[in-house]
């Protein structure tokens, strides 16, 4: 789901037929191991139910259930719906969420909480949902992305934690034009250029968000991000790098997240 909508069986893809029959999939999927009513399955796959809206959703669960077949997925009725027999933690949103979740167990273990953050955003291959239509998977598309930021902004803060600005400024770049709105990102890469000398670029991508903010906004940035500006300004020291600069460098191995699977 982090992506388009697909099974894959020892890196091949399931055919899986046409975007509407993947919504039937991902409404089942978001789901994974419940049962989903009809009428929830309608909703979520149709903006505007067309007739005989319940005869297309059994026509599109035939087909997938056949396309499953031999897999170790299947679709099952259950509870007055259907429900897609599935590990979550098989199906990759599932799983994101169970490592970001597990990392904030982690609050003062910097290298465990950044290896499983890592371990997450490795999971993404583009936009959740790619090229499913309607209401329902814009929603549910905005809230996973919202997650995601979350979960790279800890990541980051761990990382400047342990002396590796490098790293965030090097996953950060391409990913703070691809969520302008999202503050705390801009934050973190911020941060990271100071911390490698760079405070000039620093200042430079507060003045492009400020720019954007209020030309499509009519908005500021926030008071933390201001605040940020002005210790750039002032060449303050990172409270959130300083401890880490004492103690130097720490050479760490951590899945890499390439800017092109966001």
């Amino acid at each position: 789901m982090l992506g388009p909508v697909e099974v894959t069986v020892d890196d091949r893809g399931v055919p899986l037929g046409p975007p509407q029959r993947r919504a039937v999939l991902a409404a089942l999927a978001v789901d994974a191991d419940h049962p989903v009513s009809l009428g929830t399955l309608i909703e979520r796959v149709w903006d505007l139910p067309p007739d005989r809206a319940t005869d297309s959703l059994y026509a599109h669960i035939a087909r997938l259930r056949q396309a499953l077949t031999g897999t170790e997925v299947s679709i099952e009725r259950r509870g007055g719906g259907y429900a897609l027999e599935v590990d979550p933690d098989r199906v990759d949103a599932h799983r994101f969420r169970r490592l970001a979740k597990e990392a904030q167990t982690h609050a003062g273990d910097d290298l465990t909480r950044a290896t499983l953050l890592a371990e997450a955003m490795d999971l993404w291959r583009g936009a959740p949902l790619t090229g499913i239509p309607g209401d329902w998977a814009a929603r549910v598309r905005y809230s996973i992305e919202q997650q995601f930021v979350g979960a790279i902004v800890t990541w980051a803060q761990a990382q400047l934690r342990m002396g590796r600005p490098d790293l965030v400024v090097t996953e950060l770049t391409p990913l703070v034009p691809r969520h302008p709105l999202a503050e705390p990102l801009a934050g973190m890469l911020m941060r990271g250029l100071r911390a490698l000398g760079r405070t000039a670029e620093a200042v430079a991508l507060y003045a492009r968000l400020r720019g954007y903010l209020t030309d499509h906004l009519g908005i500021e940035p926030g008071p933390e991000l201001r605040a940020l500006h002005q210790e750039l300004l002032r060449g303050d020291h990172d409270p959130l790098t300083r401890a880490a600069g004492r103690s130097g460098t720490r050479e760490l191995l951590f899945a890499q997240v390439t800017g092109s699977s966001r």
